[in-house]
């Protein structure tokens, strides 16, 4: 177990605006409604459908993206980029859609890196990710969430057993459910990431997770100032620590 704290946190240079800290989940929403799917039959050509498969999300276009449908209900549909059997999920705040995370996911060379809105409970749309992947040829599986999703990460990382988990503030609770439990639970390799001033209770809360966490490989990173969530992928000192814990563990 370690801890680390960086001094001088600078933003990504030319890379896109990572959107900023959300509220708590008390007051936040639970995610976006799912793009649907072209009705089969459809007269569109299949260049066009390709293309229109993924119009929920602009932010996608000429990234190279597939997209994922995945069985049972409600509808959940995720976009895919690469092809490798190492998946990277990534899971979101609640004010925020999969595009928040498009800046940091294109750093990540050789994963299958996995972007998705909520249609139901954060936990459990994490939980049918987690499962589609492994189901169709995913050998490890990471979860990288921020605050809502960092919560959601942890409750699924207990059952799922994911290769790694990245936290970035999480706060105490995910819409009524205490995490502390689940962190006592968490065997799985994770850092833990907060701001000593967040503002949403992750500095007090994130540390009490790493603690109690039985994880054997687990790190508490600790960063000045009030980022939060994907905002703290704008430090380099943090994005690169990321990085170097799912090349690391994800495998």
């Amino acid at each position: 177990m370690s801890s680390s704290t960086y001094s001088r946190p600078a933003l990504f240079a030319a890379s896109l605006a990572l959107l900023a800290a959300c509220s708590s989940d008390s007051g936040g929403r639970s995610g976006s409604a799912p793009p649907s799917t072209a009705a089969p039959g459809s007269s569109t050509s299949s260049a066009s459908s390709a293309s229109n498969s993924l119009a929920q999300w602009p932010c996608l276009d000429g990234s190279g993206a597939t997209r994922l449908d995945l069985p049972g209900a409600p509808a959940l549909s995720a976009a895919a980029l690469g092809s490798s059997r190492r998946a990277v999920v990534f899971v979101n705040e609640s004010d925020q859609d999969l595009c928040s995370w498009l800046a940091f996911a294109k750093t990540l060379a050789g994963y299958r890196v996995v972007l998705y809105d909520y249609a139901a409970t954060p936990q459990g749309d994490l939980a049918r990710v987690d499962g589609y992947l492994r189901a169709n040829g995913a050998s490890a599986v990471a979860f990288v969430g921020a605050s809502q999703g960092a919560k959601a990460s942890i409750i699924a990382a207990v059952a799922a057993r994911p290769q790694a988990v990245v936290s970035l503030s999480a706060e105490n609770a995910l819409q009524g459910t205490a995490i502390a439990p689940y962190a006592a639970r968490l065997r799985a390799p994770t850092l833990f990431v907060t701001a000593a001033a967040d503002q949403y209770g992750a500095a007090s809360a994130t540390p009490g997770f790493e603690k109690v966490a039985p994880a054997e490989a687990k790190r508490l990173v600790v960063v000045p100032g009030t980022a939060h969530g994907t905002a703290l992928l704008a430090q380099p000192a943090i994005a690169r620590d990321v990085t170097q814990f799912l090349a690391r563990y994800d495998r």
